[in-house]
């Protein structure tokens, strides 16, 4: 697995002129291999790469989360203390500085993609047992993307209004269930939930008359769509994930294949760099757009005359589309929407129950041998010895 070499805050500048030659030839190098990765389907190397940039970029708050683990110790539970059938389920909005707030974090750092707090305009929830008293999996909404090619194909925007019309969706940037809720399926509870009439109503309570940072436009209500795309190529979750006879997550098409995460390992040196040979080096805030790591390595690409398909790691994520009212095409083309799909929590709650949770628990029993305690302590203390 690569390593991280040192934090950002204790890096060493300027690179010498042979530590610059060989950050040239790593990133190519490090393009060539992960193209290699995808064309072979070696995804235990895309786990690692993850995994590695996890850990640089939040495993600073890994003996902080773990603490937080302890205090909360009382809300994750064993799976010889879940009884499927009695699972009662509720969405719990997270405010900051609150006990969810600590729980999302805790079960989001258990994730093998890096820690983000999403940006823009930002929801996160707690999926919760109300029954076993324990945290079932994490919900976090984002802006949608300005572009985002397979989106944009389904609608035909006004013309110069598209970020308008586009500002009326949100992004699903993480998702997703714990054990031992995960082993019965509960990812495919908490995807389904993004489609319940509480997200909407959430929307409306923390938005209402509000207006963006960027554009300083009013917010419109309702939120009328949700966009999502898979960690890793093609999702099990969202695979026919369905209400009854209607398709929640439907498939739209798939990412462009660009990015960064290939590149991570070098970051440090990508900051080294920017550092000590431009002046416009920024570290985020309002105003410089959401991507600012990608802005970094573009500029060190351009410093080291390097082409921009570095970003090119071919590793298409699949992009799902939630509808939330009838007539979206209409809609968002400036027409009017229909009407919204209404489902409440605990309506799919107990669809997901008779529909996967029970045959899932019945089939396969490995879910009652998970013990949270050493998993949570695998995962968020890294092998600390501390009690």
């Amino acid at each position: 697995m690569p390593r991280f070499a040192a934090r950002l805050d204790q890096l060493p500048v300027p690179l010498s002129k042979r530590e610059r030659k060989a950050l040239k030839v790593r990133i190519v190098k490090l393009s060539e291999r992960f193209r290699e990765a995808i064309v072979s389907g070696d995804k235990n190397y895309l786990r690692a790469l993850h995994l590695a940039s996890k850990d640089f970029v939040s495993g600073r708050f890994y003996p902080n989360v773990w603490r937080l683990y302890k205090k909360h110790i009382h809300r994750f539970i064993d799976g010889k203390n879940l009884d499927p059938r009695k699972i009662e389920v509720s969405l719990k909005f997270v405010e900051e500085k609150s006990e969810w707030e600590d729980l999302f974090r805790i079960s989001r750092h258990t994730w093998s993609i890096p820690y983000s707090k999403g940006y823009g305009r930002r929801m996160r929830f707690v999926v919760y047992d109300e029954y076993h008293g324990a945290v079932i999996g994490i919900l976090g909404f984002q802006s949608p993307p300005a572009d985002l090619a397979c989106r944009d194909a389904l609608f035909t925007y006004p013309p110069g209004r598209k970020m308008s019309f586009v500002n009326r969706t949100m992004d699903v940037y993480t998702i997703g269930a714990i054990p031992p809720y995960s082993n019965i399926l509960g990812g495919k509870l908490v995807a389904g939930l993004v489609s319940c009439d509480e997200i909407r109503q959430a929307y409306w309570r923390v938005y209402a008359g509000k207006r963006t940072i960027m554009e300083k436009e009013r917010i419109q209500q309702p939120l009328v769509a949700v966009t999502t795309t898979s960690a890793f190529g093609r999702s099990s979750i969202y695979n026919r994930l369905k209400y009854q006879k209607r398709l929640l997550a439907e498939p739209i098409g798939f990412t462009q294949g660009f990015g960064t995460v290939h590149l991570e390992e070098v970051y440090p040196d990508v900051v080294r760099l920017l550092r000590s040979e431009t002046r416009d080096f920024v570290t985020g805030g309002y105003g410089v757009g959401p991507k600012i790591r990608w802005q970094h390595f573009t500029k060190v690409l351009e410093l080291l005359g390097l082409p921009y398909s570095c970003f090119n790691h071919g590793l298409r994520r699949e992009v799902f589309l939630f509808r939330f009212f009838d007539g979206l095409e209409e809609g968002m083309s400036g027409g009017e929407f229909g009407r919204p799909f209404n489902l409440t929590v605990s309506e799919y709650s107990d669809f997901w129950r008779e529909r996967w949770a029970l045959p899932r628990s019945e089939r396969e029993k490995g879910w009652k041998d998970f013990l949270a305690k050493p998993y949570f302590a695998e995962l968020l203390r890294q092998g600390s010895e501390e009690d």
